[in-house]
């Protein structure tokens, strides 16, 4: 087992999802913390006193995916064939599984054991 690496916000790498390729980077508690803090409204609950959170979990994971994701090269188009950029909007059309798998992938404990193919970020995203 590879050594644990902490999470650096400029470190990225590249996982294989079939012919394609997703440029990924992991994320730590202070990025998941501020995207949850912007999807969270706090309501008076003026029956009982206190505050009512409400989270919109649809709009928490969309951004955090967005994050996760930095660039990919061989995403195709199924009517066209075509590439597609890797835009938020298309970032949310990717299938469930792949999904679940970049989550899984920017969850690890280390990149550099994960793959070979480790890239540095040059703080463009």
């Amino acid at each position: 087992m590879p050594f644990i690496e902490i999470v650096e916000e400029q470190e990225t790498f590249e996982y294989a999802a079939g012919d394609s390729t997703l440029i990924l980077r992991r994320f730590d508690s202070e990025v998941y913390r501020d995207i949850e803090k912007r999807h969270t409204k706090r309501h008076k609950n003026l029956r009982q006193g206190g505050w009512i959170e409400e989270q919109d979990t649809y709009a928490i994971n969309a951004d955090l995916l967005d994050y996760m994701i930095t660039d990919w090269r061989d995403v195709k188009s199924p009517s066209s064939g075509q590439d597609v950029p890797c835009t938020r909007e298309n970032k949310l059309k990717l299938p469930n599984s792949v999904k679940l798998a970049v989550i899984e992938a920017c969850d690890a404990d280390s990149i550099t054991g994960q793959s070979e193919k480790k890239t540095p970020n040059s703080g463009s995203s």
